[in-house]
């Protein structure tokens, strides 16, 4: 690494500390190994500026918080005068935003003080490579600029700026014979404005003229110019001289199109970091109530800086084999991405994207033949060029983010496809933290409803029970215990209720395959229902994936809230719902009764309670008082109950398994010829607040 002008690598540490600046430098130039290593120290930023414009420097390792300039306006003017000179910010006031900041303005690499001496072994070894890496880079590009001489086109201009010779490299760059530009002036083939060239003229054969002249122009390219595009190109001129003493000009022409097609990339590609920098960091600092609007802003803002049409996350649930559309943004007013992608009809995508890989296509017709399903799909969103990256937690697929244009072609370089993949990241993290959020709330909330019971819903029964104890103790009458005995029944009731749902709460076990008639009926012999009710299960309930179990638990507690307010009322509709009068208590002895067919009607005093499937899942109706219109919101809600002998979690202990399952249940207008309650199980599509179903587990 040596260069000839004494030590390999030349440091400058900045700090405004003197004493910790001779520490640093006694241990870099000690831990460097193999490397002469020198440091160099100053105290403040002012100093060290003036230092390198006066030394030779390879390296800064600057201080963050100093009192003239912090680290941060140092790192902006050393930018200012060495854009590409290795800088480490090493500070003892580290964050995450002070070191964004940093390499947003261009610090080569960032570095958190720490206690003990081996951090200083880290330091030197990141300076090394600093500087290595930056003299590798300058080498490339000396080499680089050494072909592209080689690539020059040479021509000759006499004094009137026009072409007397122009070599072959020059005619093949521009697309011109020969014969076609010799005499013509060199500032004709301007595509735009000739002020360039004919200003580097000028100023080349002008008196005390400058050995040479650069100008950038774009030409208008010849007919044999291969490409479709623009010519832009960079040249030279120089003053040569001729026999006769007339002015005559030499020059070079490159084509720097690629050049300038890559700095425009490098620039874009930079605007992106920072849009999808700026979106994690608002991701990570979302509030649970506000992170689908945080996803839609970060689609938003790295669509248009990528220049898309569409972005849309989707959701997967392995069971189904069915992606739902949850978030997406639109620029313009294209058409929408489906709203459901099942695997049957992308399948050579979605295997892909199960194996955890970006997928990109230039355009749809660069599918393979065995990709006609996916070609399908795509084709009828109006798709061209699109990049699809999965959505990835605890090693399973959850979903996966499209980005698109719509009906033309697009290219896509590894860093595009890169950051394009940790927005998706981000995202997943995001919701499995929403999701992580809202189940301890639900856990917070559920320990409250248990505070709450044993403080209050608990106390009656139990003043109950002691009450009639005292009387029973006081007027020696053992009838008072049966008495007291109902109190101890209802606290019995009670604490398991509650106890179910806090153990229980929101989860499921394994679920599989479950015929719903058959959990249906065996829910229904499980609870005593009495003599005079009976079950109606319709036809056509199909199965679904659920866990067993708690599925049976959900019907059994719908079922015992029939019997419990049971009583039939025949008047029908909300008018029968509508006076909230208590249903009648079914007191008879436990009954087994079951029946299956597609209507039944009951008669005298029988309850009827039906099950029957609908577009979405399946309902459980009964002919009772039913439920009045304006509680139907509220009737999952812990502690609601019309009955005195309730306890109020029989139905919200039926929504918390239903959530588990990501279901969902509501209570909606009676059966016409039931008039009583109704609650329909929605239980198709997967919910963006639930993650999909293989993970639901807890984290």
């Amino acid at each position: 690494m040596d260069d000839g002008s004494g030590a390999d690598v030349r440091v400058l540490h900045v700090d405004d500390e003197p004493s910790l600046t001779d520490l640093v430098s006694i241990y870099l130039e000690r831990e460097a190994g193999d490397v002469d290593l020198s440091v160099s120290t100053s105290n403040s930023g002012a100093d060290a500026l003036e230092r390198l414009r006066q030394e030779q420097v390879d390296c800064v390792v600057s201080d963050y918080d100093m009192p003239d300039i912090d680290g941060l306006e140092f790192l902006r003017a050393v930018r200012s005068e060495h854009p590409d000179l290795p800088f480490i910010l090493f500070t003892g006031k580290g964050s995450e935003e002070v070191a964004r900041d940093a390499f947003r303005v261009g610090a080569t690499d960032y570095m958190q003080k720490d206690t003990g001496t081996d951090q200083y072994t880290v330091l030197a070894n990141r300076v090394v490579n600093a500087v290595s890496q930056y003299r590798a880079k300058a080498a490339s590009e000396r080499y680089g600029t050494a072909i592209e001489v080689l690539d020059s086109g040479v021509y000759s201009l006499d004094s009137s700026g026009r072409f007397t010779s122009a070599d072959g490299v020059f005619c093949e760059l521009t697309g011109y014979d020969r014969e076609a530009i010799i005499g013509r002036e060199f500032a004709d083939l301007a595509a735009e404005s000739d002020d360039e060239i004919r200003a580097a003229f000028e100023r080349v054969v002008a008196p005390d003229a400058p050995d040479t002249e650069r100008f950038e122009t774009v030409l208008s390219p010849g007919p044999a110019y291969p490409h479709d595009d623009d010519l832009l190109c960079e040249g030279h001129l120089a003053l040569r001289p001729t026999e006769d003493d007339e002015p005559a000009v030499i020059g070079t022409l490159q084509d720097v199109t690629e050049r300038r097609r890559r700095r425009n990339r490098l620039r874009y590609e930079t605007r992106l970091k920072d849009a999808v920098l700026d979106t994690s960091t608002s991701l990570m600092s979302a509030e649970t109530d506000e992170i689908g609007t945080k996803i839609e802003w970060t689609l938003q803002s790295v669509g248009e800086v990528a220049d898309l049409d569409r972005c849309s996350v989707y959701l997967y649930d392995d069971e189904t084999n069915v992606a739902a559309r949850m978030h997406d943004w639109r620029g313009g007013d294209p058409r929408e991405h489906p709203a459901r992608v099942a695997l049957e009809d992308a399948r050579w995508l979605v295997e892909r994207l199960h194996r955890f890989e970006n997928v990109r296509l230039h355009r749809v017709s660069d599918l393979p033949p065995e990709a006609s399903d996916t070609k399908h799909v795509l084709t009828d969103a109006e798709t061209g060029g699109f990049v699809a990256v999965p959505m990835v937690s605890k090693w399973a697929l959850v979903g996966f983010v499209v980005f698109d244009v719509v009906e033309t072609s697009r290219s896509w370089t590894d860093t595009e496809v890169d950051l394009l993949r940790s927005v998706a990241n981000n995202v997943t993290h995001t919701l499995a933290r929403q999701r992580r959020e809202r189940e301890l709330q639900r856990q917070n909330d559920r320990l409250e409803e248990f505070a709450s019971v044993v403080s209050h819903d608990l106390r009656n029964p139990l003043n109950v029970a002691k009450g009639f104890v005292e009387l029973a103790r006081e007027e020696e009458d053992v009838t008072y215990l049966d008495r007291a005995l109902d109190g101890v029944t209802r606290m019995d009731t009670l604490l398991n209720d509650v106890l179910k749902l806090a153990r229980q709460g929101r989860k499921v076990g394994e679920t599989h395959s479950v015929a719903i008639e058959n959990v249906a009926e065996r829910a229904w012999k499980a609870v005593d229902t009495g003599d005079d009710a009976v079950l109606v299960v319709e036809d056509g309930l199909g199965s679904t994936q659920a866990d067993q179990g708690r599925l049976q638990q959900a019907f059994e507690n719908l079922f015992r809230n029939a019997v419990e307010h049971g009583g039939p009322c025949r008047d029908g509709g909300d008018d029968a719902s509508a006076d909230g009068a208590s249903r009648k208590a079914v007191d008879t002895p436990a009954g087994d009764t079951a029946s299956s067919g597609s209507s039944t009607t009951s008669a005298g005093d029988e309850l009827t309670v039906r099950v029957g499937p609908t577009e979405t899942g399946f309902y459980v109706a009964d002919d009772g008082p039913g439920i009045p219109a304006d509680e139907r919101d509220t009737v999952f809600e812990h502690g609601h109950s019309t009955s005195e002998s309730g306890t109020g979690f029989g139905l919200s202990i039926v929504e918390s398994i239903v959530e588990a399952h990501g279901w969902d249940i509501v209570a909606t207008t009676p059966e016409p010829d039931l008039g009583g309650a109704r609650f329909e199980f929605d239980i198709g599509g997967v919910r963006s607040e639930v993650e999909p179903r293989f993970s639901l587990s807890d984290d």
